[in-house]
């Protein structure tokens, strides 16, 4: 074949039209690998989650009260997630989230909520106690490893006002506990759901072994601190527990129930360590709110900085 057909037969052919099936599966392996590339990103470099509710009042703010999910979400904070910590951490490169940490967590089993529809989302709370610290709730306010934590960082906005309980409020009988003295509503389907005690106003005990103790704070009973030999017979008193080892006391900012407060460890008791989907290190939108900026990190409140490290029994 002359030369100059040559060139005429390579020219067509570069300016062929590829077929559909040709371009089909280009539209699709880009496809594949921009969702490839978003998989390895979301799973092991960073994520971002919306903020919903108001479990986090006053220091996230979950969109517009009473609107839709989708309102919530458009509306509310939104929060960075770097992937990598909560695979360094899994993978014990890194130690246990640190004190007034804010974490993402899975809703566990055994939560009021989760006793009532199929699927068990993602809360935002905060860690108040590592393993192995010792926990007790007195009059609302947290104590950890003995110390008061100034509850500040929650109420000095005038916005909320946590509820004065007081929790684990157990009763003893010759040196075993046989009560936990908590109240249970239920709901309309039929729900039991945890009325915790107010400071001083406890109601009767409910057995150690009643289906619903076990239910919500089986664990907790498991994890109450060893008994003091002048423990009281027979009336209730405060104690402490011990937080497991692989798990975390959470509870979200808002404590105040008028105002919707938070379902937390107060109502299910602690949470394992690998149902933490990770740590919420910055607000990254809306960027501004209420006329000022709304981008910032998320630092632990200086009040934990208070709280010595836990000691061994």
């Amino acid at each position: 074949m002359p030369r100059s057909q040559r060139d005429a037969s390579t020219s067509d052919k570069a300016t062929q039209r590829p077929t559909w099936q040709t371009r089909f599966w280009r539209e699709v392996r880009g496809y594949a690998e921009a969702l490839a590339i978003a998989y390895v990103v979301v799973t092991f470099v960073f994520n971002t989650v919306g903020v919903v509710g108001v479990s986090m009042r006053p220091n996230l703010n979950g969109g517009q009260a009473g609107g839709s999910l989708l309102s919530s979400l458009a509306t509310g904070d939104r929060v960075f997630i770097p992937k990598y910590d909560t695979w360094l951490r899994r993978m014990g490169v890194l130690g246990p989230y640190a004190r007034g940490e804010v974490v993402v967590v899975r809703e566990p089993l055994n939560a009021p909520t989760a006793q009532e529809r199929d699927r068990r989302p993602f809360f935002i709370k905060r860690v108040i106690a590592q393993p192995g610290d010792s926990f007790y709730l007195e009059g609302g306010v947290t104590v950890v490893n003995g110390i008061p934590v100034d509850q500040g960082y929650i109420s000095d906005s005038g916005e909320i006002t946590p509820d004065p309980i007081d929790f684990p409020v157990i009763t003893v009988e010759d040196g075993v506990v046989t009560g936990l003295h908590v109240r249970f509503a239920s709901t309309i389907r039929g729900t039991a759901v945890p009325q915790l005690p107010y400071e001083g106003r406890y109601p009767p005990a409910v057995p150690v072994d009643d289906p619903r103790v076990q239910l919500y704070y089986g664990d907790v009973i498991e994890a109450l601190a060893p008994l003091p030999v002048d423990a009281p017979e027979g009336v209730p008193f405060l104690h402490s527990l011990v937080v497991p080892d692989a798990s975390y006391w959470v509870m979200g900012d808002n404590r105040q129930t008028s105002a919707g407060g938070s379902e937390d460890s107060r109502y299910f008791g602690p949470i394992d360590a690998i149902t933490v989907a990770g740590r919420a290190t910055a607000v990254i939108w809306p960027p501004r709110r209420d006329e000022g900026w709304n981008w910032r990190a998320l630092q632990p409140p200086e009040a934990f900085d208070a709280v010595p490290a836990a000691t061994s029994p």
